[in-house]
Protein backbone atom coordinates (compact mmCIF):
# COMPACT_ATOMS: atom_id res chain seq x y z
CA UNK A 1 0.00 0.00 0.00
CA UNK A 2 1.61 3.31 -1.05
CA UNK A 3 2.24 5.78 1.75
CA UNK A 4 1.38 9.44 1.32
CA UNK A 5 2.83 12.26 3.39
CA UNK A 6 0.18 15.00 3.45
CA UNK A 7 1.66 18.38 4.43
CA UNK A 8 -0.60 21.37 5.04
CA UNK A 9 -0.89 23.88 7.87
CA UNK A 10 -4.68 24.07 7.46
CA UNK A 11 -6.17 21.34 9.67
CA UNK A 12 -9.51 21.70 7.87
CA UNK A 13 -7.79 20.35 4.76
CA UNK A 14 -5.80 17.57 6.42
CA UNK A 15 -8.76 16.47 8.60
CA UNK A 16 -10.92 15.97 5.50
CA UNK A 17 -8.33 14.91 2.93
CA UNK A 18 -6.44 12.30 5.00
CA UNK A 19 -9.49 10.02 5.51
CA UNK A 20 -10.40 10.43 1.83
CA UNK A 21 -6.91 9.27 0.80
CA UNK A 22 -7.13 6.32 3.22
CA UNK A 23 -10.44 5.27 1.62
CA UNK A 24 -8.71 5.55 -1.77
CA UNK A 25 -6.21 2.90 -0.65
CA UNK A 26 -3.25 4.86 0.70
CA UNK A 27 -1.51 4.95 4.07
CA UNK A 28 -1.46 8.58 5.16
CA UNK A 29 0.83 10.47 7.50
CA UNK A 30 0.11 14.15 8.18
CA UNK A 31 2.59 16.95 8.86
CA UNK A 32 1.58 20.52 9.66
CA UNK A 33 4.66 22.45 8.50
CA UNK A 34 7.78 22.29 6.38
CA UNK A 35 10.17 21.26 9.16
CA UNK A 36 7.91 18.36 10.17
CA UNK A 37 7.66 17.38 6.49
CA UNK A 38 11.44 17.14 6.13
CA UNK A 39 11.67 15.05 9.29
CA UNK A 40 8.91 12.69 8.09
CA UNK A 41 10.50 12.33 4.65
CA UNK A 42 13.81 11.37 6.29
CA UNK A 43 12.20 9.02 8.84
CA UNK A 44 9.45 7.23 6.95
CA UNK A 45 10.46 7.45 3.26
CA UNK A 46 6.91 7.97 1.91
CA UNK A 47 5.91 6.81 -1.57
CA UNK A 48 4.75 10.35 -2.41
CA UNK A 49 4.41 13.77 -0.76
CA UNK A 50 1.41 16.07 -1.19
CA UNK A 51 2.82 19.43 -0.14
CA UNK A 52 1.12 22.78 0.39
CA UNK A 53 3.17 25.70 -0.91
CA UNK A 54 1.96 28.51 1.36
CA UNK A 55 2.78 27.65 4.96
CA UNK A 56 4.23 29.73 7.78
CA UNK A 57 7.90 29.15 8.49
CA UNK A 58 9.44 26.83 5.92
CA UNK A 59 7.13 26.89 2.90
CA UNK A 60 6.52 24.05 0.48
CA UNK A 61 8.83 25.35 -2.23
CA UNK A 62 11.78 25.50 0.20
CA UNK A 63 10.98 21.94 1.34
CA UNK A 64 10.94 20.85 -2.31
CA UNK A 65 14.28 22.56 -2.99
CA UNK A 66 15.90 21.02 0.09
CA UNK A 67 14.69 17.52 -0.78
CA UNK A 68 15.94 17.81 -4.38
CA UNK A 69 19.26 19.42 -3.43
CA UNK A 70 19.82 16.57 -0.99
CA UNK A 71 19.37 14.05 -3.80
CA UNK A 72 15.85 13.00 -2.74
CA UNK A 73 13.72 11.50 -5.49
CA UNK A 74 10.42 11.08 -3.63
CA UNK A 75 7.60 12.24 -5.93
CA UNK A 76 6.10 15.57 -4.78
CA UNK A 77 2.76 17.09 -5.75
CA UNK A 78 2.40 20.73 -4.77
CA UNK A 79 -0.88 22.32 -3.67
CA UNK A 80 -1.34 26.08 -3.73
CA UNK A 81 -3.77 28.93 -4.00
CA UNK A 82 -1.44 30.78 -6.37
CA UNK A 83 -2.63 29.88 -9.84
CA UNK A 84 -0.21 31.88 -11.96
CA UNK A 85 1.50 29.94 -14.75
CA UNK A 86 4.89 31.38 -13.79
CA UNK A 87 4.52 29.96 -10.27
CA UNK A 88 3.59 26.53 -11.64
CA UNK A 89 6.46 26.55 -14.14
CA UNK A 90 8.97 27.53 -11.45
CA UNK A 91 7.80 24.75 -9.13
CA UNK A 92 8.06 22.16 -11.89
CA UNK A 93 11.54 23.43 -12.82
CA UNK A 94 12.59 23.08 -9.17
CA UNK A 95 11.60 19.41 -9.17
CA UNK A 96 7.89 19.12 -8.41
CA UNK A 97 6.29 16.13 -10.13
CA UNK A 98 2.86 17.76 -10.40
CA UNK A 99 1.00 20.84 -9.30
CA UNK A 100 -2.63 21.34 -8.28
CA UNK A 101 -4.42 24.61 -7.51
CA UNK A 102 -6.66 25.05 -4.47
CA UNK A 103 -9.54 24.55 -4.29
CA UNK A 104 -9.31 21.15 -5.96
CA UNK A 105 -11.44 18.05 -6.40
CA UNK A 106 -10.07 15.28 -4.14
CA UNK A 107 -10.84 12.73 -6.88
CA UNK A 108 -8.51 14.64 -9.21
CA UNK A 109 -5.79 14.61 -6.55
CA UNK A 110 -6.13 10.82 -6.19
CA UNK A 111 -5.91 10.43 -9.98
CA UNK A 112 -2.79 12.61 -10.08
CA UNK A 113 -1.21 10.67 -7.19
CA UNK A 114 -1.81 7.38 -9.00
CA UNK A 115 -0.45 8.80 -12.27
CA UNK A 116 2.73 10.07 -10.61
CA UNK A 117 3.24 6.75 -8.81
CA UNK A 118 2.76 4.85 -12.09
CA UNK A 119 5.41 6.98 -13.80
CA UNK A 120 7.85 6.26 -11.00
CA UNK A 121 7.35 2.49 -11.02
CA UNK A 122 9.67 0.58 -13.35
CA UNK A 123 8.18 -2.26 -15.43
CA UNK A 124 7.53 -5.37 -13.34
CA UNK A 125 8.69 -3.43 -10.29
CA UNK A 126 12.37 -3.52 -11.34
CA UNK A 127 14.74 -0.99 -12.78
CA UNK A 128 16.22 -1.73 -16.20
CA UNK A 129 19.65 -0.82 -14.87
CA UNK A 130 19.30 -3.46 -12.13
CA UNK A 131 18.09 -6.22 -14.47
CA UNK A 132 20.59 -8.96 -15.29
CA UNK A 133 18.69 -10.01 -18.42
CA UNK A 134 16.96 -7.69 -20.87
CA UNK A 135 14.41 -9.10 -23.32
CA UNK A 136 12.88 -7.60 -26.45
CA UNK A 137 10.80 -10.11 -28.35
CA UNK A 138 13.05 -13.05 -29.15
CA UNK A 139 16.25 -11.11 -28.41
CA UNK A 140 17.84 -11.51 -24.95
CA UNK A 141 20.86 -9.68 -23.57
CA UNK A 142 22.48 -11.38 -20.58
CA UNK A 143 24.47 -8.68 -18.81
CA UNK A 144 26.20 -11.06 -16.42
CA UNK A 145 27.73 -13.28 -19.11
CA UNK A 146 27.82 -10.47 -21.68
CA UNK A 147 26.13 -12.71 -24.26
CA UNK A 148 23.23 -12.17 -26.66
CA UNK A 149 20.62 -14.78 -27.63
CA UNK A 150 18.00 -14.82 -30.37
CA UNK A 151 15.36 -17.54 -30.34
CA UNK A 152 17.44 -19.26 -27.61
CA UNK A 153 20.49 -19.49 -29.89
CA UNK A 154 23.59 -17.49 -29.02
CA UNK A 155 24.44 -14.64 -31.37
CA UNK A 156 28.18 -14.41 -31.79
CA UNK A 157 29.30 -10.82 -31.63
CA UNK A 158 32.71 -9.64 -32.70
CA UNK A 159 34.52 -6.66 -31.28
CA UNK A 160 33.86 -3.46 -33.14
CA UNK A 161 36.75 -2.20 -35.26
CA UNK A 162 37.47 1.48 -35.21
CA UNK A 163 36.33 3.17 -38.38
CA UNK A 164 38.65 5.46 -40.25
CA UNK A 165 36.92 8.41 -41.79
CA UNK A 166 38.48 10.17 -44.75
CA UNK A 167 39.74 13.60 -43.89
Amino acid sequence: MPSILLVDDETAITDNLAPFLVRAGFEVVVAGDGDAALARIADSAPSLVVLDVLMPGRDGRSVLREVRQGGGTVPIILLTQIGESGERAMALEEGADDYLNKPFDPHELVARIRAVLRRGTPPAGRSLTAAQRLRSGSLVLDRTSQRVFRDDAEVVLTPARPRCWPS
